[in-house]
């Protein structure tokens, strides 16, 4: 009886509820537009195109889980894709050396964040933000303005970051794939993941509990600059070209993945699964709607909705919400929670606690 419960509350709505709400998706559009959509054309269609997507949410997700805002994705993939764009028609160096001087724009570039957030203390919503316009303003600089093509963005470069298939599904997918083993390995099971968790659950507690919150909180912004100067790479190989702000368009989607995959799984916490079903279940979406000859602006009436109805569930099961089990007084059994002593024990419950199941 105790295995079937457990079985039910895996499967049910509550926690997998991105699944069946995917699943309802592509039962309306393959009844709605059987011909188009019910195709393998168009599963590669949604994994290939919406792998940019889901490496933007990953992007965001580690400062997410930190209790930090990163709002410089889309100003760091339009930095990115133009530094990449630039090097590869304006110098002869070989393609791995662009790739790894791009890298590490994207990593000063949360740097750059770090600066502002960690070391500044400015609200990681405004700094970012910041961060994202003085971007944006770079990448319409170094192209001048310009959308920057040529035979080395469209050639081997391309094959290596979008045109490489293997079985009908793009490169990218498996470089996606491959960032987010890494990234689950590293919050779900490692205690560097727990104190992620703690950090986010409680910044102040965390560190009474003697964990390096200012460590954790710039590791996260620079693996966010990382990845996101990955998936401006990506995006260059992807259209065959760079244009200055381009990655703004994916900013929304990868708070939308993120919000979504939050309201996913036992935990209720931001995840990498949840994430990735969050993204791709977005993307058939958008997609199905694009399929259906819906108006141009529908796709993004669909996101917006989805990711308020996401912040929504996120705060009903927000482990801090006033009235949760979790913030609700104590026993007198248990003491008052008055004083050092009480938040420190409360940090080291918390953290023995914090690496979802």
């Amino acid at each position: 009886m105790s295995a079937h419960r457990t079985w039910r509350q895996k499967l049910s709505f509550g926690n997998i509820g991105a699944v069946y709400v995917w699943v309802i998706i592509i039962i309306v559009f393959s009844i709605a537009v059987p011909e188009h959509f019910l195709t393998g054309f168009t599963l590669r269609a949604i994994v290939n195109n919406y792998t940019i997507s889901g490496l933007a949410a990953l992007a965001v997700l580690i400062p997410m889980a930190t209790g930090t805002f990163d709002a410089s994705i889309g100003g760091n993939m339009s930095l990115s894709g133009v530094i990449c764009a630039y090097l590869l028609l304006h110098t002869a160096l070989p393609i791995g050396v662009v790739v790894l001087i791009t890298l590490g724009a994207g990593l000063a570039l949360g740097l750059f964040n770090v600066l502002i957030v960690v070391v500044l203390g400015i609200s990681s919503l405004i700094g970012t933000l910041a961060t994202w316009l003085i971007a944006d303003a770079l990448s319409v600089a170094i192209a001048d303005n310009m959308t920057l093509s040529g035979p080395r963005i469209s050639g081997s470069f391309a094959h290596w970051f979008s045109g490489a298939n293997l079985s009908g599904f793009a490169i990218p997918f498996f470089y996606m794939l491959l960032i987010a083993l890494l990234l689950w390995a590293l919050m779900a099971r490692t205690i560097a993941g727990r104190y992620i968790y703690a950090v986010g659950f409680n910044a102040h507690v965390a560190r009474l509990a003697g964990i390096r919150v200012k460590v954790i909180q710039t590791g996260a912004l620079l693996c966010s600059g990382l990845i996101g100067a990955l998936a401006g790479i990506v995006l260059t190989a992807h259209v065959a070209s760079a244009t200055p702000a381009v990655g703004d368009s994916y900013l929304l989607p990868a708070f939308a993945a993120v919000f979504v995959g939050a309201t996913q799984f036992k935990a209720k916490r931001f995840n990498v699964p949840g994430t990735i079903i969050a993204a791709f279940m977005l993307g058939t979406g958008q997609y199905g709607l694009l399929v259906a000859g819906a108006p141009q602006w529908t796709p993004d009436v669909f996101q917006g909705l989805a990711l308020i109805a996401a912040i929504g569930l996120t705060h009903l099961y927000d482990p801090n919400r006033a009235g949760s089990r979790s913030t609700a007084k104590q026993s007198p059994d248990e003491g008052p929670v008055v004083g050092h002593d009480s938040e420190l024990a409360s940090a080291e419950r918390h953290i023995l606690t914090a690496v979802p199941e």
